[in-house]
């Protein structure tokens, strides 16, 4: 299947792709990378791993409207290519300041900030560039593609990043993940489509309307509004079992770090798969209701976790009920980006974009919080039903239906 009505717009559409896949695989490299620098290097105590760990969530939440808002009115090709070389350069000065002996926590606290910055920037400018890259009619595969990469990313991308700390050491290791981001650059470097102007900006309203226009345009739309609740309950029950699944794999189950490590990374797999799929699903039953049957089929298998015992036949149904979880939140995920690009106007794209990073960072805490008091009254077994139920009973706030006229299949 060809992306785009010529050669020419297959051609671009691969050159982002190629940026993407890059940025995303040393975004997954970094982030086994950054801690290990922080503990084997600066010797940070506990208190500050967890501080770096959040200082990313916190900068999420600030920034995420108003960088959507800056973005939105630029061309999105330079802001591509700007965020991958501040994160490219952020990188960098780690490795440099090591072999100094001059690196501080207070510089990566500030690396995992501009890193952050850098990620929301690029995600928004991507999105909105995509739609403008390639037809209406193949948003929704040219986004399975996306996710595609992001998923087999999240799998390959520890383990990669695992073996060039053992070859290389952590700094070593982040000169590489540094370099990734400059590749990804050339990469949209390369892209010949002339890029349309971007939007005026009305110099009469105030910037703090400005800046919000994206959350009213999605409060206002009926469709868009259901999606976008439905998606920060399912991440953040997602969100909420993470810790407790992670004390349960260990404590109760007894399975040990190389056992966690398949819990872990097999699964991705099944998130590759589902985004590859989503073009036939969207084909035969329509994007709307595609998404709706994926979500649907996200959640059940969730259940088969709590229900697992120690030992290989444990094992697996851990990693049966995981990879079953990602297969369709990546079909589910990837066909919701499409519905969203289809729905939303070209002049507020990057800012919706942005609106999701900010909800589902900014709701994240509730629900870690809320499984942590759950666990302690119910258990962590019972905790783990309960966010089961959550991430199913999530796919029903959703549209079952095609709206008439606006998302075709």
């Amino acid at each position: 299947m060809r992306i785009g009505a010529a050669a020419g717009a297959d051609a671009d559409f691969r050159r982002l792709w190629t940026g993407a896949a890059i940025s995303q695989l040393g975004s997954a490299v970094g982030m086994v990378a950054l801690p290990v620098v922080a503990v084997a290097v600066v010797r940070a105590s506990a208190f500050q791993v967890s501080l770096l760990a959040a200082v990313s969530a916190v900068t999420t939440v600030l920034v995420s409207l108003p960088v959507g808002a800056y973005v939105e009115f630029r061309r999105k090709r330079p802001v591509l290519i700007g965020s991958d070389l501040v994160r490219c350069g952020s990188l960098l000065s780690i490795p440099c300041a090591a072999a100094f002996g001059s690196l501080t926590f207070a510089q990566l606290c500030v690396v995992a900030a501009l890193n952050a910055v850098g990620q929301i920037a690029f995600v928004a400018a991507s999105q909105a560039n995509l739609a403008g890259l390639v037809t209406r009619e193949d948003l929704v595969d040219a986004n399975s593609r996306l996710q595609s990469t992001n998923w087999l990313s999240l799998s390959a991308g520890p383990s990669i990043g695992g073996a060039l700390i053992g070859f290389l050491g952590a700094a070593g290791t982040l000169a590489v993940d540094a370099l990734s981001f400059l590749g990804s650059a050339l990469a949209v470097v390369r892209i010949r489509a002339g890029e349309p102007a971007p939007p005026r900006r009305d110099t009469s309203g105030s910037r703090r309307r400005e800046i919000a226009l994206g959350l009213h345009f999605v409060v206002r739309d009926p469709v868009l509004r259901r999606m976008l609740l439905s998606w920060v309950i399912f991440a953040g029950a997602v969100g909420m079992a993470a810790p407790l699944s992670t004390v349960f794999y260990l404590r109760d189950l007894h399975f040990t770090p190389w056992q966690y490590g398949l819990i872990m990374g097999i699964p991705s797999l099944g998130g590759f798969a589902g985004a590859r799929l989503v073009r036939r699903a969207a084909a035969r039953s329509g994007a709307v209701r595609a998404l709706w049957w994926a979500s649907v089929l996200r959640g059940p298998w969730y259940f088969l976790i709590p229900l697992a015992m120690p030992g290989y036949p444990g094992l697996v149904t851990c990693v049966v009920g995981f990879t079953g979880v990602l297969f369709f939140a990546a079909m589910a995920n990837a066909t919701m980006t499409g519905c969203r690009q289809l729905l939303t106007p070209g002049h507020l794209m990057a800012r919706v974009a942005a609106l999701w990073s900010f909800t589902t960072t900014a709701a994240q805490p509730a629900f870690i919080l809320s499984g942590g008091l759950l666990a302690n009254w119910l258990g962590i077994r019972a905790s783990l039903v309960v966010a089961a139920i959550v991430m199913s009973a999530s796919a029903f706030l959703l549209p079952s239906h095609e709206p008439a006229g606006t998302v075709p299949g």
